[in-house]
C-alpha cells in the first residue's frame, strides 16, 4: 500500500484523483467503482483535501491505523521532500535578479488567475448592490489600507451574511 500511494503522490501532481481511480480500481482492483464512489462522497464532506482523506480511509479499511499511516505517508513523503528541496534551492538563489524577475512573473500570473476566478464567481451577483458594496469594501481594506486578509474575512463575512439576510427578509 505504501508503494502504491508513493507512486500516486509523486505522479499525480495537480490532478491526483484520476491516478487514484486508475491505481485502486482499474489496475490493482483493491476497490470497486461503487466503493470508490462511496469513499469519495464521504471525503467530500470531511474537512481537508479529498485525496488525503481517501488515503486515510482506504488505509483504515485495509489495515487499520497502520494502513492509514502507510497510505498517508506514501502519499505525502515524496511531495514533501521535493517541496523542501526546492525551498532550500530557492533560498540559495532568491537574491539572483533573474530569479526575482521569474518569481515576480509567476506572482503576476497567479494574481491574474485569482482575479479571473473572483470575477467568474462575482458575475452572477453583478446586479446586486450589496455584493458591489461588500466587494468594494474588501478591495479598499486589502489594497488601500493593507488590512490582513484574515481580519477582512472575519469582519466582512458576518457583514455580508447579515446584509444578505436583511435584504432577504425585507424583500419577501
Amino acid at each position: 500500500m505504501f508503494r502504491c500511494w508513493l507512486l500516486i503522490g509523486v505522479t499525480g501532481f495537480g490532478g491526483v484523483l484520476p491516478v487514484v481511480v486508475h491505481e485502486l480500481v482499474t489496475r490493482r482492483r483493491w476497490m470497486t467503482h461503487e466503493e470508490f464512489s462511496e469513499v469519495l462522497a464521504i471525503c467530500q464532506i470531511l474537512p481537508g483535501p479529498n485525496i488525503v482523506n481517501i488515503s486515510v480511509i482506504f488505509g483504515m479499511r485495509i489495515a487499520g491505523w497502520a494502513g492509514a499511516l502507510a497510505c498517508l505517508g506514501g502519499l505525502l513523503l515524496l511531495p514533501v521532500i521535493i517541496a523542501l528541496t526546492l525551498a532550500i534551492i530557492y533560498s540559495g538563489v532568491a537574491d539572483v535578479p533573474a530569479v526575482q524577475r521569474a518569481t515576480g512573473t509567476i506572482a503576476s500570473a497567479a494574481a491574474g488567475l485569482l482575479i479571473a476566478v473572483a470575477l467568474r464567481l462575482f458575475w452572477p451577483q453583478r446586479g446586486n448592490p450589496v455584493a458591489w458594496g461588500v466587494g468594494a469594501l474588501v478591495i479598499v481594506l486589502v489594497i488601500g489600507f493593507r488590512v490582513p486578509l484574515l481580519w477582512v474575512i472575519l469582519g466582512c463575512a458576518p457583514l455580508s451574511i447579515g446584509l444578505y439576510l436583511w435584504k432577504a427578509r425585507t424583500h419577501v
